[in-house]
């Protein structure tokens, strides 16, 4: 059975926390991501912080810079999620920075501050209750469930065979 790495570990959070508590998909993948995006977007460009989106989105009246750019802010937010969840979180908490290992915390520029904006947007417009769905609230339940265990679940398969790939997130390989 072959499977990239994020679809493994969704499968894993599945087959150890069961079924019926993890959902098919998260909220918060790409594809689904893309579609809140697109109906998201003229929702909040009024607000100045998304002035460099603005700029990007006009002269649009097919509609296919949004979709372009809902396209390629889903692919963003989907590798923060897996390489960056310290920046979503920072961000979901209000504050607008991002960490570096090696120059600590960084405030960003106001040119900048329309991601962390546009993320709250989306974790309001996703809500608390579907948030548990996503990556960064599994992840957690399915590290603890783990550790509590004597012996490997039913749902883990007995043996992983990791090739191709010259680098894993922080979380897959945890």
């Amino acid at each position: 059975d072959v499977k990239l790495p994020a679809r493994f570990l969704w499968d894993a959070y599945r087959g150890v926390l069961g079924a019926d508590t993890v959902p098919v998909s998260s909220p918060l993948d790409k594809a689904p991501l893309t579609w809140r995006l697109m109906r998201l977007l003229p929702a909040v460009m009024h607000e100045p912080v998304f002035e460099p989106l603005q700029r990007f989105l006009a002269d649009d009246q097919d509609c296919r810079k949004r979709y372009q750019l809902a396209e390629r802010l889903a692919d963003l937010f989907d590798q923060y999620q897996v390489y960056r969840a310290d920046w979503l979180g920072d961000w979901a908490q209000g504050r607008d920075q991002i960490r570096h290992a090696r120059d600590g915390i960084q405030r960003l520029e106001p040119a900048d501050c329309w991601q962390p904006a546009l993320w709250r947007a989306l974790l309001l417009d996703v809500g608390e209750s579907r948030l548990a769905d996503s990556r960064a609230g599994i992840h957690p339940r399915f590290v603890s469930r783990l550790a509590e265990l004597d012996s490997r679940p039913a749902g883990l398969p007995r043996r992983v065979i990791v090739f191709g790939i010259s680098s894993l997130p922080a979380q897959t390989l945890e």
